[in-house]
């Protein structure tokens, strides 16, 4: 069995990178935890008001989702992928030379212009804050800063790899990455407040560069510093990174419209709501991103291959929906006792557990919709066609954003809305992009689903549902244990199993 594994690199990748995954979002289930025991949802102010910390956040993830997330998921591993096959290594090995230094330096200014402007920034993005907290949060902007160069350079290293079929790197960064934080927070977190986890946040990005040079040096790569602007490869890189880097806007001003509207709810919305996208990111995190990461340099190799590649999206879409849709079941009939387990003790108390509780019960079921969304766009970048995943995202933002506003400013909601408006955006996006990669590749939207096999699924889920309720009065980890059980129990006697990649 493991020797089969890893002769079949994309299988034995997604397992592995599910597995890695897996285990970040326990770890990151276990920093929810201490962050609840010390700040709660950080209605106590001053050092420990944690919605400071998760506003913070926002500008140095924003750096690094736009200037290099974008990039590498459209454009560097497609190309890079190309060259080494077409080429060899050594060829391949400059491009990815020319685009550390080019993004290296891009990056290392766009930071710094951050850093100064950080003052103006915040108050604009949280303008329900008072000064206090708004000055809080722009110190830990700064200090933060300095992880989306090294989460930069840690991406465009995992690039390399995973174009080789290589995945250890990618797997256990994310590990290093939420277990600083935990520490920071265990240890200095009841001293120094919310600046602990802002410098556990720049350590763990360190560790995250660190943990990919081994793996990168073993796949052949040699840096040496090149950089010429005219470089068709490098002038192909920026045409298909455009498109991406538009759209990665679009969805970061669709998170930074969330946190504006959040600050103007009762203090603690912020926290509530990052709780619950936590807790309903785990299947999403779990299986999809694993599955789409681990797919997409085949699919960048297949893209002349229509049989091959349809037949790669068909099993990665299967995989998705084996494991994904239980989980998404599970986590809404759990919610409330799940909630109260992980997290309520010290400063989260009841009261959060309920409002997280609530909140989780609309956010839970955009992760399906999510699930889909990471596949559906690599494959169409994997095609070169980057254009469209951009139109699907910002038509879905516009939706999502309309929708909050108009809940929160005229209806008075709560935080509850912006958990609807993202269900409803998501599922716009997902569906644009099922049709139109159908479209793309001129078959039947149907022929990407196993309806039959869906149809055991949804037995399987039904059988589930009854499990759980018959056993609410038992504790959450037998309800987990006993529903899970009966579930992949049914599929085992309907001989329905998750699809392997050939």
């Amino acid at each position: 069995m493991w020797k089969f594994l890893k002769k079949d690199a994309v299988h034995f990748g997604a397992i592995l990178l599910a597995v890695s995954s897996l285990l970040s979002r326990v770890l990151g289930v276990l920093r929810d935890l201490v962050f609840s025991a010390i700040f709660g949802v950080g209605t106590q102010g001053g050092d420990f008001a944690l919605d400071a910390y998760f506003v913070a956040f926002k500008i140095p993830d924003f750096l690094y989702t736009l200037l290099i997330f974008g990039a590498m998921s459209a454009a560097f591993i497609p190309l890079y992928a190309e060259l080494k096959k077409k080429e060899g290594n050594e060829p391949a090995s400059q491009f990815a030379s020319q685009v550390l230094t080019g993004l290296m330096g891009f990056l290392v200014g766009c930071s710094a212009l951050a850093w100064i402007l950080a003052p103006w920034i915040i108050p604009h993005l949280a303008s329900g804050f008072d000064p206090e907290l708004q000055a809080l949060a722009v110190t830990l902007t700064r200090i933060m800063l300095l992880s989306p160069i090294f989460m930069g350079l840690s991406s465009i290293l995992q690039g390399i790899e995973n174009a080789h079929q290589s995945f250890y790197g990618t797997a256990l960064a994310p590990l290093l990455y939420n277990g600083s934080i935990i520490a920071a927070a265990a240890f200095f977190g009841r001293e120094w407040g919310v600046y602990a986890l802002a410098y556990g946040v720049a350590f763990g990005a360190f560790l995250h560069f660190l943990v990919q040079i081994p793996g990168t040096l073993r796949s052949g790569f040699t840096y040496r510093f090149h950089f010429q602007k005219k470089d068709p490869k490098w002038r192909e890189f920026i045409r298909l990174s455009l498109p991406r880097l538009f759209g990665a806007s679009a969805l970061q001003f669709a998170s930074f419209a969330d946190v504006y509207m959040a600050s103007f709810l009762a203090l603690g919305s912020l926290s509530v709501y990052t709780y619950a996208f936590n807790l309903q990111s785990l299947p999403y995190g779990v299986v999809a991103v694993a599955v789409s990461t681990a797919i997409f340099a085949r699919l960048s190799e297949q893209a002349d291959e229509k049989k091959e590649f349809l037949k790669s999206i068909q099993q990665s879409l299967s995989q998705i929906l084996f494991w994904v849709l239980p989980a998404i079941l599970g986590l809404f009939l759990i919610r409330e006792p799940l909630i109260r387990l992980l997290l309520e003790r010290g400063a989260f108390d009841a009261e959060a557990t309920q409002r997280t509780a609530a909140m989780l019960g609309f956010f839970v079921w955009a992760a399906l919709p999510q699930s889909f969304i990471p596949l559906f766009t690599r494959a169409f970048y994997a095609l070169k066609k980057t254009a469209f995943p951009v139109l699907c995202a910002c038509v879905s933002i516009v939706l999502t954003i309309g929708f909050n506003a108009i809940g929160i400013w005229v209806y008075k909601g709560d935080v509850t809305t912006l958990a609807l408006g993202n269900l409803l955006g998501s599922t716009l996006n997902a569906s644009l992009l099922y049709l139109g990669l159908a479209r793309e590749l001129k078959v039947s939207p149907f022929v990407f689903l196993n309806f039959k096999k869906l149809t055991m699924q949804l037995i399987a889920l039904a059988l589930m549902t009854l499990m759980i309720f018959a056993t609410k009065e038992q504790s959450v980890l037998i309800q987990m244990a006993l529903a899970g059980g009966i579930y992949l129990s049914t599929l085992s006697l309907f001989k329905v199993r998750p699809a392997r990649q050939q």
